[in-house]
């Protein structure tokens, strides 16, 4: 249940968090929910494979070395997309949101990107590329790129005119404005831009693999799809999904808060300085 008690340092009262209201707690509490439920619908699902058999294929992919082989191509080939991703995303989004001529040519066309689903970036990658790395790749950048442009440039206008004018008169070269300046205010967006992408590319990944690979996590799910073998299938995308929570929770999460640890630090000032009712 939840306590209030009063913290003297601070002059206010701080609530007290069950374990089962705390983040580890209720994140355990959802995942047993959820395993429930899928054991409940494996029962009752002809198609619906449960949790068991799901591990028992995963055990077995990972005896055989299928697991490795099939992952490491694949992060091989998110990490080249993704590393690209980021150096165009934050090159573009700076010249977006930096200049209102660029914002202007380009800014409809980073919001086309946005809206295309990363489907059929894999498709069409998969039409002009074939069967290569080539086709993955590309598909992870088309699918991320916008997402980083679309943050980067809005860190970008973030800026206040004022300082850049008064770094201008002083003759501060460019490149020290870029770096004192500019790119500290949009670390932070930089972050959330990645983030996002991050997401968006390994979803892009999945189906360009799906469509257009003889190896990689995309080809071994289908290929227990096509084989009609769904605890096969449902165990592929398992990996994808837990993949994909660890990195965000693990290193995203904690980089975006990294990043945006001033703005948490002048809102505990707020607070702290704020009067306090009696």
């Amino acid at each position: 249940m939840n306590e209030t008690a009063p913290d003297a340092a601070a002059g206010r009262r701080v609530t007290q968090t069950s374990w089962l209201t705390g983040r580890f707690g209720a994140s355990m509490a959802a995942a047993l929910v959820f395993l429930a439920a899928w054991q409940l619908f494996g029962m009752f699902g002809e198609r619906i494979p449960g949790p068991l058999p799901v591990v028992d294929a995963a055990l077995s992919e990972i005896e055989r070395g299928e697991f490795f082989f099939n992952f490491a191509i694949s992060m091989q080939r998110f990490a080249i997309g993704m590393v690209l991703s980021i150096v165009l995303g934050i090159a573009i989004g700076l010249a977006i949101g930096s200049s209102g001529i660029l914002d202007n040519l380009f800014g409809d066309v980073n919001l086309v990107g946005l809206a295309v689903p990363a489907v059929i970036w894999a498709l069409l990658c998969t039409m002009w590329f074939g069967f290569s790395d080539t086709a993955p790749i590309v598909t992870v950048v088309l699918s991320a790129v916008p997402f980083v442009v679309v943050n980067v440039a809005a860190g970008a206008r973030s800026v206040p005119p004022e300082l850049l004018d008064m770094s201008e008169s002083y003759d501060v070269p460019w490149i020290r404005r870029l770096r004192d300046t500019i790119l500290p205010a949009v670390t932070g967006y930089v972050v959330t831009g990645i983030r996002f992408g991050v997401m968006s590319g390994w979803n892009g990944l999945l189906l360009s693999e799906w469509f257009g690979s003889a190896d990689g996590v995309g080809h071994r799910a289908r290929y227990w799809y096509d084989a009609n073998q769904l605890p096969g299938f449902v165990a592929w995308i398992a990996f994808f999904i837990v993949f994909m929570v660890i990195t965000d929770r693990v290193l995203l999460e904690r980089l975006s808060r990294r990043a945006f640890r001033w703005r948490d630090s002048d809102s505990a000032s707020n607070a702290a300085s704020a009067p306090t009712a009696a």
